[in-house]
């Protein structure tokens, strides 16, 4: 495997470098995070006072290394203060999706089992319910409540209790699906996350002091996850959003100058086509960097001239720690290019069938070797096992090639390619052809049980507002591109 480029940080654990980065090098007067609705914010002095008193408060709940914290809550700029705090004790911090319902709670946290639970107004009933219906809750912690009392009262955790190096220590539960199957629970190290700080910084997913980044993606996301983070990192400024919202996302775009967007393909969709956007100046965007699921080229070339700046597309899992390859900035690629692999990362193709290794150019599973693959699924050692092969290469249920130039190219989902009397079918390539439609606003393709073909592809489409658009119209715009 590639060797790590050196960054100063091996022999640091994260709660010491984001002390250090706080406590030494930060403008604490400069504000860290803003919510764009409510307006509450935090600035670099708060960010750090809060998080060594929560630091202090779960140490005194009993909380240690190698415990668990869970978190429900939506975007908010006291998001990432538990976050800090585990870091600095040593604890596991793990995100869950606010908006899921009782049930999906019980799932996400059946392995994890959190001591502590942070969560807000919103949600409160939901987590009080899973505390009575299960054994490991030992207290809820209020961001709108009882989380007050706490940064008034405490007086924080010293420089000394911060614990030391732990790289193979397990540092955030991200919930992914795998390659197939229910949620897991992915277990990522102190050493993964401090491995992803090499993709975030120049030429690859800059973040600079000036900069502001708009906080939208769920923080609960590994995406979200490691942009807020590395806004930390950054000293930069992140404004928040708890949800999607386009008026409020242009809104900060416009307002506060922001020169790089970090999205995912709805939204890509959203800026190439939504009439909305031609109300906004966004001339001070130089840069959009789109990931978590391939965005379709012709989606890409219109993002490219709506907005005359390079659309860089990205690619990785939550089981990699995110973004493993990526168009550099100021380097030419090839449209739907994902880029090439970063240097410390080792890729390669494998048949779907033989699981042998392709030649290049070759169309198969993508299988990847890098310091950033997960510890493993928490509790799941033979879904964990399943996922690996013999070599030590993760596989990752993508369909894809390496060119000649050594770009990489995704197909589609390994688990979601339609099987048409023997052929593999793309449902994200039928997908591309949809959205390019002037009257479409987005579509999404499955496969169709059928008798004799096996599985026939079905499209949802949602059309533009008053259009008339009707389904032999798409048919028929659908086969004159598929000729």
């Amino acid at each position: 495997m590639h060797s790590l480029p050196q960054n100063g940080l091996n022999s640091k654990s994260l709660g010491e470098i984001f002390f250090d980065i706080l406590k030494n090098k930060a403008d604490h007067t400069k504000i860290a995070m803003i919510d764009k609705v409510t307006k509450k914010q935090l600035n670099y002095a708060e960010l750090l006072d809060q998080s060594l008193k929560v630091a202090e408060e779960l140490k005194a709940l009993g909380v240690a290394n190698g415990d668990f914290v869970g978190i429900v809550s939506g975007n908010r700029p006291e998001f990432f203060v538990p976050v800090l705090a585990c870091f600095f004790i040593g604890a596991t911090i793990h995100p869950i999706n606010s908006i899921y319902l009782l049930r999906e709670l019980k799932s996400a946290f059946a392995n994890s089992k959190p001591k502590i639970i942070f969560t807000t107004d919103e949600s409160l009933k939901k987590v009080q319910d899973l505390q009575a219906d299960t054994d490991y809750i030992e207290n809820i912690i209020n961001f709108d409540r009882n989380y007050l009392s706490i940064v008034q009262e405490r007086s924080g955790l010293i420089e000394e209790e911060i614990v030391s190096n732990c790289d193979s220590d397990s540092a955030v539960i991200l919930s992914s699906s795998g390659t197939s199957g229910l949620p897991k629970s992915v277990v990522l190290t102190q050493g993964n996350i401090k491995c992803s700080f090499n993709y975030l910084k120049y030429p690859y997913i800059t973040v600079n002091y000036d900069d502001v980044i708009v906080g939208m993606m769920p923080y609960f996301h590994v995406l979200g996850f490691l942009v807020g983070i590395s806004n930390i990192y950054s000293l930069s400024l992140m404004v928040t959003l708890q949800k999607f919202q386009p008026n409020h996302y242009c809104e900060i775009i416009e307002e506060f100058n922001v020169t790089s967007l970090q999205i995912v393909p709805s939204i890509g969709v959203f800026l190439a086509k939504h009439p909305m956007v031609k109300k906004y100046d966004f001339s001070t965007v130089k840069d959009i960097v789109c990931g978590a699921a391939p965005l379709g080229a012709e989606v890409q070339s219109i993002l490219e001239k709506r907005f005359n700046c390079k659309v860089r597309q990205m690619y990785g899992m939550t089981e990699t720690c995110g973004v493993i390859s990526l168009v550099p900035m100021g380097e030419e690629s090839k449209i739907g290019s994902v880029g090439k692999r970063f240097p410390w990362v080792d890729i390669k193709i494998i048949d779907i069938d033989t699981k042998e290794e392709m030649a290049q150019g070759g169309i198969g599973e993508m299988c990847v070797k890098t310091a950033q693959n997960m510890k493993g699924y928490l509790n799941m050692e033979e879904e964990t096992k399943s996922m690996y092969l013999e070599d030590g290469y993760l596989r990752t249920g993508d369909i894809g090639f390496v060119d000649e130039n050594g770009e990489i190219f995704i197909v589609d989902r390994l688990k979601e390619l339609i099987k048409y009397k023997g052929f593999q079918v793309s449902p994200s390539e039928l997908e591309d052809i949809l959205n390019s439609h002037e009257y479409i606003v987005e579509s999404g393709v499955v496969g169709l049980p059928d008798e004799r073909a096996g599985e026939l592809p079905m499209a949802f489409v949602v059309k533009r507002d008053n259009v008339d658009l009707s389904e032999e119209a798409v048919k028929e715009f659908l086969a004159g591109k598929l000729r």
